[in-house]
């Protein structure tokens, strides 16, 4: 309904600021298709090893000039292409990452994976909110799997573009349906919760949980002291570790040695070294 009761004087503040909002808040997605008819679109995040994600839009014009526009030509926008260019550093292992590119000899419908974007905003109190979400079935294209000088990173690139119009939503039954399907990443990255409204009035408030780290990375909950033979393994020593196993001369370092490099005996008592023996016997 528009307002037409609201007199603004002269010098009255209408500078309707927003929130300007770092470009990691919003996260991305792909999902697979499904396989059989009914199965559900299986989605993982999109982070790991990614700078940046950068959204284009690509208009197809026409242009013509009629007779009642006193002969100047006038644009019309007829359709819209919208895509988002994908760049980053190469991600081993990372499964988003794997997916696209294990599509780079595809081509056809084989090239394609749904895409999603979901905008949060990040509130007074550090917590988060989503407020905008999109997605579509798109085609991923210019797929760059790896590559570059030999003192950097493997690059990592391709484009998304979507095959039709990208289903938005903002409504709050429609955001906490995502929210079910794609959870709140970054909650957990920055230790911080995620308030979301719900049809009721009231806000849901939900705690982080902690990123899940690396498969490599271990947990330091599950850990022990580690054995010689461990590391000499993991130091790329295990010729060393051979030979010590079957007696060799190689020395090894969990044993005293004398000053001549021999390992000392032992007596019958399991003491090593030089036996004093009583004057008196």
């Amino acid at each position: 309904m528009v307002d037409t009761q609201t007199k603004y004087g002269p010098t009255d503040n209408v500078d309707f600021r927003g929130n300007i909002a770092p470009n990691f808040l919003d996260e991305y997605w792909v999902g697979l298709k499904p396989l059989q008819l009914g199965d559900p679109i299986l989605w993982a995040y999109l982070g790991d090893g990614i700078t940046g994600v950068t959204p284009k839009y690509t208009d197809k014009k026409k242009t013509a000039a009629y007779q009642d526009g006193g002969g100047n030509e006038q644009t019309t926008v007829t359709g819209v292409t919208e895509s988002y260019d994908i760049t980053g550093d190469r991600s081993i292992g990372g499964m988003a990452q794997d997916l696209i590119a294990s599509l780079k000899s595809k081509v056809g419908s084989q090239r394609e994976m749904w895409f999603r974007k979901n905008h949060y905003i990040q509130n007074n109190d550090n917590s988060l909110t989503l407020a905008t979400t999109e997605s579509g079935l798109s085609t991923m294209s210019d797929i760059d799997d790896g590559g570059g000088t030999a003192d950097d990173n493997g690059s990592f690139k391709a484009t998304a573009t979507y095959l039709q119009a990208q289903d938005s939503k903002t409504d709050l039954a429609g955001l906490n349906e995502v929210l079910t399907q794609t959870p709140c990443q970054n909650s957990g990255i920055l230790g911080v919760p995620l308030r979301q409204p719900q049809e009721d009035g009231t806000i849901k408030t939900y705690e982080p949980v902690a990123a899940a780290s690396a498969s490599l990375d271990g947990d330091v909950a599950n850990s022990r002291p580690a054995t010689l033979k461990e590391l000499q393994g993991r130091l790329g020593m295990t010729a060393v570790a051979a030979m010590q196993s079957v007696g060799s001369s190689i020395p090894d370092p969990s044993v005293t040695q004398s000053n001549d490099g021999s390992n000392p005996p032992a007596d019958s008592t399991g003491t090593t070294g030089d036996t004093k023996t009583d004057p008196k016997q």
